[in-house]
């Protein structure tokens, strides 16, 4: 009988050293290679310069995790499977506000998994149809054509003027001066901006220069019988190099009900420790589902 059990134990054991024998890549993921993120803007939608941090993978429409690029995910997967990349953005420019931009299409491939290889994805994005650019009638403050749509604010001390002095793409930028004869910046939106609420999303993309001072971003917000609300919403911190903020103003605009249009807004002040700084702003744009 004992002997019996022996050679019982002994098959058993036999046939799983078999089993791992005969799937040696049991476990071994595959691997989806991501090293950037592109994007195409069409007319009237302004730049293709975006700032898409992060890729969000699905796998036959299953999450598989959101990895900042360039990224080698493991997919234990095998086999063909449809791989679906969403592009990810960081709000506010706060790292702990990483999400899918609405905004932006996602991508999608069908690909042959296999374990232990890597498999390279070229993803690209644009915006999603239907939305609406309100911020003038080119859909985009660059700086580029002969006026400005942001006007001083009363009681502003200096304005926003097109400079070469430091441009991030085209010929010219928008640059805020301020030294001791100039101390403070208030500036708006020239046009009103008639916006949907009920937590419908909103978002302003911008570039931002700021080497030395910070900038502050708002809404003056518009209510019925002419009341205004100056509504502070993001300091921006200073940085050596251009910026790209997606500037989400979903709650803001949402919590005023009643209102009937908002201008964007932004402020700074020299401050005591300088004696003279530039702010400089390129490629402003708001954007809205229709």
């Amino acid at each position: 009988m004992k002997q019996t059990y022996i050679l019982v134990l002994f098959f058993i054991l036999f046939s799983l050293s078999s089993c791992e024998t005969i799937n040696p890549d049991e476990g071994i993921p595959a691997q989806i290679e991501i090293n950037s993120f592109g994007f195409d803007s069409k007319i009237m939608q302004g730049t293709d310069s975006v700032n898409i941090n992060d890729a969000w993978i699905y796998v036959d429409g299953e999450l598989i995790g959101a990895f900042e690029i360039p990224v080698n995910a493991p997919i234990l997967s095998s086999g063909k499977h449809q791989v679906e990349v969403k592009p990810g953005i960081i709000l506010n420019g706060i790292a702990a506000t990483r999400t899918i931009n609405p905004f932006f299409n996602s991508f999608s491939q069908n690909v042959d998994l296999v374990a232990g290889k890597s498999i390279l994805l070229s993803p690209k994005s644009s915006y999603i149809d239907n939305l609406e650019f309100p911020w003038n009638s080119r859909g985009e403050e660059d700086f580029e054509e002969g006026g400005i749509s942001i006007d001083s604010v009363s009681g502003s001390s200096t304005k926003i003027v097109k400079s070469k002095n430091d441009i991030f793409e085209g010929d010219y930028s928008g640059e805020i001066f301020l030294d001791k004869g100039h101390q403070n910046y208030v500036g708006q939106s020239t046009n009103d901006l008639v916006l949907p609420k009920s937590g419908a999303y909103v978002i302003m993309e911008i570039h931002i220069k700021n080497t030395s001072i910070p900038l502050e971003i708002g809404m003056f917000v518009n209510l019925p019988g002419g009341t205004v609300v100056n509504v502070s919403h993001l300091g921006v911190t200073t940085g050596p190099d251009w910026k790209k903020l997606y500037v989400n103003f979903t709650e803001l605009v949402s919590h005023y009900t009643t209102a009937e249009s908002y201008k964007v807004t932004f402020k700074a002040d020299l401050g005591s420790e300088e004696d003279s700084a530039s702010i400089f702003l390129d490629n402003i744009k708001i954007m809205h589902v229709k």
